[in-house]
């Protein structure tokens, strides 16, 4: 299943928050679309694997937190994949999409190890990418199914990311 709604400014509500601002990809706090303050903010608890992944396939994050901050991550238990929310800038879509691929195929790749041994009819991922679109707009990809499935996400970021 795929779900497209639009999202808030992710760099108004960023400075609005005293964050840093994202320029290129990020992950962002589960409620950063509903916190009033940056002591509300938490993380998925699947964000520092994926930033691990990422810093070992060298994707750059730009980090929302400020030097030497932290943003709590929930603890939860299930038998699901529940991704953090990523941001992608109009930017990076535009000039390096391969990059984009890249770091989408980095979470399938580690969500099939993490499922291994689980019957593919019980394998179920979550995962948000909140996009700044050529009109200025941000939409958020919200995507839950198989792991798998992943792989359509690139696709439909582009044609989000164009529409006018």
């Amino acid at each position: 299943m795929i779900k497209v709604e639009n999202y808030v400014n992710v760099e108004e509500k960023a400075q609005k928050l005293n964050l840093n601002i994202p320029s290129q990809i990020a992950v962002l706090p589960r409620n950063f679309k509903t916190a009033t303050n940056k002591e509300e903010l938490i993380h998925a608890p699947t964000t520092p694997t994926v930033r691990k992944l990422w810093k070992q396939n060298n994707i750059r994050e730009t980090p929302i937190e400020k030097h030497g901050e932290k943003i709590p991550c929930s603890a939860e238990k299930a038998f699901e994949w529940i991704g953090p929310i990523i941001f992608i800038s109009s930017l990076l879509l535009s000039q390096n999409p391969h990059l984009v691929n890249i770091a989408l195929n980095v979470i399938s790749n580690y969500l099939t190890e993490w499922f291994r041994g689980v019957p593919y009819n019980e394998r179920k991922a979550k995962l948000s990418i909140v996009l700044k679109t050529r009109s200025g707009d941000y939409k958020e990809i919200k995507y839950e199914g198989f792991p798998d499935g992943l792989d359509v996400l690139q696709e439909i970021l582009r044609r989000i990311h164009d529409e006018k």
